[in-house]
């Protein structure tokens, strides 16, 4: 599979060469930006159902008329409430919008890959991706009626998707109400009794008896007339002695899984193991060696076991964790990456068919990771890469990435790892988040942060689903995704030391570290001080609560983009040093010990966070601090950001336009390359404790906390770059004076981290003023440039 896409602005046109053999390459193209042109019928519809809307038809009025009259229309409510199957039902139905209709399913995608993909529907462009702001320009001449099921934005992203095409009219469903300005929120309640009596006789293909209708009534009312749960019950009364009692409810579920057949119970293991992620009739067909599966299927969906999509099928939460605690094990990791190599390699396959189904594909390869199969999983993620660069989902792109580096860093696949490593060089090229200066300095940081944001989220999703629903259980596999911690969370780390001295890992009386009483390790490690970093804040958002569990707050975090850690406009906190025994994960430090230490770092505070919202460009996002901290004692508090910055004032600088979001970009490869940096020295410590306690007779090896601080030097770099870049351009005095006093301050923060080095001697690194002076600059730059 080979191919090229244009890539680029009114400034900059590149073209993306894609080959299956070496990856992609990023070359300037010698002519201007194709020239779209717009589809004579712009029409994109979901599937017919066979079934009919029961129970609906005020619901359908009561959106109809909002949908007239409103651009932004909302319908939410609980997991199998019925509202995929209500936007199906109005996107077939209703008058299209005054140049066409677009039904997307928008589950899992970011605000960028539906942008792509609602200029895809509009414009005849062949391998055309436009830049952001290009797209902008072209979707804003729409006046189309936007159908997206299951939107899993934050309200920045939202925003910002429809003022991309702010003459169109949006209709989407979510989970929980939105909080954007303008949006018409209509929640769907459960079915009314008459209706779910309809129901439950159109399932049963009979009229209810007399003695049935009380009974149906009062499990509607014990269900809240949840269409899902009530088919499921329907099935119940078809497969059993007649209609269950309220009392049987709990354990409806595993006695239904009971009574399906061999072949039902092996569909709903394979989909159950798939973290929510859809599946088409013909993988179905192959992973099970059957010719059926798409009856089988439907015949589950019609029972409420499985759902319909438009790619094909996927099984519910509850269902997923009751055939996966009853097989106790998930379906064969090696089996999903094989079928899926020889599915994505074959030459029917399109990027399209890749792009549809990069969930499922992202899954298998996190899976094969963590069960033994990391070299099938990169394999897989590598032969995937190619198709769906080419079909311009380059979000869903970087997420494939991220999980296919993991997968041959784990099976020690240098060679893969160097490639998923180009790639990412190249896609952040094509999409203009980095200089060229800059871009050769990105690190597996990156695709690291992109792989456990892409986890969390998809467990985030799960939970949220499943909490929604309101089952007994999450499978094993799913509990021990979501409550691993997504991204190590920043704490206050221990007071620092003089400058200069090296430091042993535990408490021990001040002169040398020592080493257990029986146990002689010869020379003792220093650990590297982790001490929290000050926040360069470009945000003007409140700041909200910071939710007290994960779970809890699931759904917001599946929704949600990643909040910055926020520890601005305060001084360093720091834990004392105390007496706790060696081996702990964050020792304490000691004034003494620098005679014996051996291979020891003097103190190093890791200095500054840029706090605005990452862009990381995946296909999913995740809070970065969202986990209970390692250490009780002190934890940082979220703060809520704005997302890139699209709009400044008629009357700004021209350079606004194009700095504040570059600013914003880089920033965020900043803060997570940071957070990884202080996670590789947290390791180091960790490795340190053991090593001076005689734990462990191997060494601590200081490479990987080096090689990370130095990837932070090269996001600086590549922050410098911009400003440089900007300041050459601005033609505003005071924008000028304002990118000035930000490149000051950066390039003293990056002087600090190069004059560390990992050297024995090195000063420790404190860039609170320069942080200080760094916000005060970005929220002059916003203020004058109308931001």
């Amino acid at each position: 599979m080979s191919g090229t896409i244009v890539i680029g602005n009114h400034n900059t046109v590149n073209n993306l060469n894609i080959t299956a053999e070496s990856g992609s390459t990023l070359t300037v193209h010698g002519g201007p930006l194709p020239d779209p042109v717009r589809r004579p019928s712009i029409s994109q519809l979901p599937r017919a159902t066979a079934e009919p809307l029961i129970g609906r038809a005020r619901d359908v009025h009561v959106l109809q008329e909002a949908v007239r009259t409103r651009q932004l229309v909302q319908v939410w409510g609980e997991s199998g409430v019925g509202k995929s199957a209500l936007l199906r039902h109005l996107a077939c139905t209703m008058a299209r919008g005054p140049e066409g209709t677009a039904y997307i399913e928008a589950g899992g995608r970011t605000a960028d890959d539906i942008a792509q993909a609602i200029f895809d529907i509009s414009f005849e462009a062949p391998n055309y991706k436009p830049s952001r702001e290009v797209l902008k320009e072209h979707l804003k001449t729409l006046r189309l009626r936007i159908y997206l099921d299951d939107v899993g934005l934050d309200e920045n992203d939202l925003r910002r998707l429809v003022d991309m095409a702010e003459h169109s009219t949006f209709v989407f469903t979510a989970r929980q109400r939105s909080a954007v300005e303008g949006v018409h929120a209509i929640q769907l309640a459960g079915l009314t009794a008459p209706a779910a009596a309809e129901l439950v006789a159109a399932l049963l293909s009979r009229e209810l008896r007399p003695d049935e209708a009380p009974v149906v009534a009062a499990l509607r009312d014990a269900v809240d007339g949840n269409p899902l749960r009530l088919r499921r019950i329907a099935l119940s009364a078809a497969t059993g002695k007649g209609l269950p009692g309220i009392a049987d409810l709990p354990g409806l579920l595993p006695a239904l899984l009971n009574k399906l057949q061999p072949q039902e119970r092996d569909l709903l293991y394979l989909l159950g193991s798939l973290s929510g992620a859809e599946l088409a009739p013909r993988h179905l067909d192959d992973l099970l060696g059957r010719r059926d599966t798409g009856a089988l299927a439907d015949g589950l969906v019609r029972h409420g076991l499985l759902l319909a999509t438009e790619t094909g099928y996927s099984c519910p939460p509850d269902v997923a964790a009751c055939v996966l605690n009853s097989r106790k094990t998930e379906f064969p990791a090696d089996r999903l990456c094989r079928a899926f190599t020889a599915w994505v390699e074959a030459r029917d396959t399109t990027p399209d068919d890749v792009a549809a189904h990069f969930q499922a594909l992202d899954v298998a390869v996190l899976r094969a990771e963590r069960s033994g199969h990391a070299r099938l999983g990169a394999a897989l993620a590598r032969a995937a890469s190619p198709k769906l660069a080419l079909s311009r989902q380059f979000d869903a792109w970087g997420s494939l990435l991220g999980v296919g580096w993991a997968a041959a860093k784990s099976a020690g696949d240098k060679a893969g790892e160097e490639f998923f490593l180009r790639e990412a060089r190249a896609r952040k090229r094509a999409i203009g988040r980095i200089t060229q200066a800059a871009v050769m300095g990105i690190g597996a940081g990156v695709l690291m942060h992109e792989l456990v944001a892409l986890h969390a989220h998809m467990a985030g999703s799960q939970i949220a689903a499943a909490m929604s629903a309101g089952t007994q259980a999450i499978p094993a596999a799913i509990q021990g995704a979501a409550q691993a911690p997504v991204t190590p969370v920043l704490v206050h780390g221990p007071a620092a030391t003089s400058v200069g001295t090296a430091h042993a890992p535990a408490a021990t009386s001040v002169g040398a570290a020592h080493a257990p009483a029986a146990t002689s390790v010869g020379t003792a490690h220093a650990p590297v001080a982790h001490v929290v970093r000050p926040v360069i804040d470009m945000s003007s958002a409140s700041v909200p609560s910071h939710a007290a569990t994960h779970a809890a707050h699931a759904s917001a975090t599946a929704a949600q983009g990643p909040p910055p850690i926020d520890l601005s406009g305060s001084a360093v906190h720091s834990h004392p040093a105390t007496t706790s025994a060696a081996g702990t994960s964050h020792p304490a430090l000691t004034a003494g010990g620098a005679a014996s230490a051996k291979g020891g770092v003097s103190a190093l505070a890791l200095a500054c966070t840029i706090g605005v919202a990452a862009v990381l460009g995946v296909g999913a996002m995740a809070y970065v601090n969202d986990q209970p901290s390692p250490s009780p004692t002190v934890a940082a508090d979220p703060i809520g950001t704005p997302g890139p910055i699209d709009d400044t004032s008629a009357s700004a600088d021209p350079v606004c336009a194009s700095v504040l979001p570059d600013l914003s970009s880089e920033s965020g490869t900043f803060n997570t390359d940071s957070a990884l940096a202080s996670s590789a020295i947290d390791s180091y410590n960790t490795a340190v404790a053991s090593y001076n306690s005689g734990a462990t007779s191997t060494a601590p090896d200081d490479s990987m906390f080096l090689t990370e601080t130095g990837t932070v030097v090269s996001d600086l770099e590549a922050f410098e770059t911009t400003l440089q870049e900007a300041t050459a351009q601005a033609q505003d005095s005071s924008v000028s004076s304002d990118l000035a006093d930000m490149l000051t301050a950066a390039r003293d923060i990056k002087s600090q981290y190069e004059s560390f080095g990992g050297d024995q001697g090195s000063s420790q690194i404190d860039t609170t003023s320069q942080v200080s002076d760094l916000n005060s600059a970005w929220s002059s730059l916003q203020t004058d440039c109308g931001a």
